[in-house]
């Protein structure tokens, strides 16, 4: 889970896309906020920060995305008719865990769910110290700082007291994507890469893209959904040292591919903690839920016999 301490961490000699577009120098994360970015080299002290990333050019820097996503039902995503009420509390946190690794480890930074088990998603943000979104009906969920609700209310979509807008227009689907899209919504896909690779492929546009990916964090006013200074420290790195991701760096349309491409990052930040690092989770410890879903088989063979 995230540390919870204040991590200073700088990350130089890397590439990374404000709001002005991609520019080459540093970002400096002074725990949940980006404190500074500037072109160049870093102010002397930055170099004294906990953690200290040379990237020597070879890596570009991306916001975290924010996507709906199977969370709690994720090991069951894509089956049909799926009944979770056989787990208790506890072994739907347990499912919940997995969903919330899944998402973060495809740069899903700020996962979304809608659930028959809203409690759970509360107490799994809580527990591990992660942000997450929940879309529930208006007023029946009590929140925490970690979680991010998006209440609906008579085909409107609230944050806190604030209308975002309707929510059927809100909400799209990877192949629907548009302009008035904020929110991408990509319950049952195999896989999350999948999905954002299709957003991209529906805009032809990888700046739109990107923007629509990122775009929860701007309607809900976390940040701006760019790597820029008091911007969230939800970022994503990818490390073109790996050469199934190597590309020329030069030019603009080079750089925004790393994204289209919609591969897997290789580091993801997630409130200033590295929650996965080259291959490695470093955050929410996964149990094995083999014997959860021996249970889900045995209800279910139950029920088929007894009709």
């Amino acid at each position: 889970m995230a540390s919870g301490y204040a991590t200073r961490t700088l990350l130089k000699n890397t590439w990374y896309l404000s709001s002005s577009g991609f520019r080459y120098g540093y970002v400096f994360l002074d725990s949940t906020r980006i404190s500074d970015v500037g072109d160049g080299e870093p102010p002397p002290e930055y170099e004294l920060a906990d953690l200290l990333y040379d990237f020597n050019g070879d890596a570009v820097v991306f916001h975290g995305y924010s996507l709906i996503l199977d969370v709690v039902e994720y090991v069951f995503r894509g089956l049909q008719r799926v009944d979770l009420s056989i787990f208790t509390r506890e072994e739907l946190k347990k499912l919940a865990n997995v969903g919330l690794v899944n998402s973060y480890i495809n740069g899903v930074t700020l996962p979304i769910a809608i659930t028959k088990h809203p409690e759970v998603v509360v107490d799994v943000a809580r527990e591990n110290m992660m942000r997450v979104g929940l879309v529930v009906e208006r007023g029946t969920v009590a929140g925490n700082p970690f979680t991010v609700l998006l209440e609906v209310d008579e085909g409107r979509l609230y944050h806190g007291d604030r209308v975002i807008g309707e929510y059927s227009k809100l909400i799209c689907t990877p192949s629907r994507v548009n302009t008035d899209c904020s929110i991408v919504d990509a319950r049952g896909y195999g896989n999350v890469l999948t999905a954002i690779e299709e957003v991209f492929a529906h805009t032809g546009n990888p700046d739109q893209s990107l923007r629509i990916l990122t775009s929860t964090y701007r309607v809900t006013g976390i940040d701006s959904g760019f790597v820029e200074k008091a911007s969230t420290s939800d970022l994503l790195i990818h490390d073109v040292k790996n050469p199934l991701k190597t590309i020329p760096l030069a030019m603009q349309e080079n750089l925004y591919q790393i994204a289209v491409r919609s591969q897997q990052p290789d580091m993801v930040f997630i409130g200033g903690d590295i929650f996965y690092d080259h291959g490695e989770n470093l955050a929410i410890p996964v149990v094995k839920i083999n014997e959860l879903l021996k249970k889900k088989i045995k209800a279910d063979l139950a029920v088929k016999t007894s009709r």
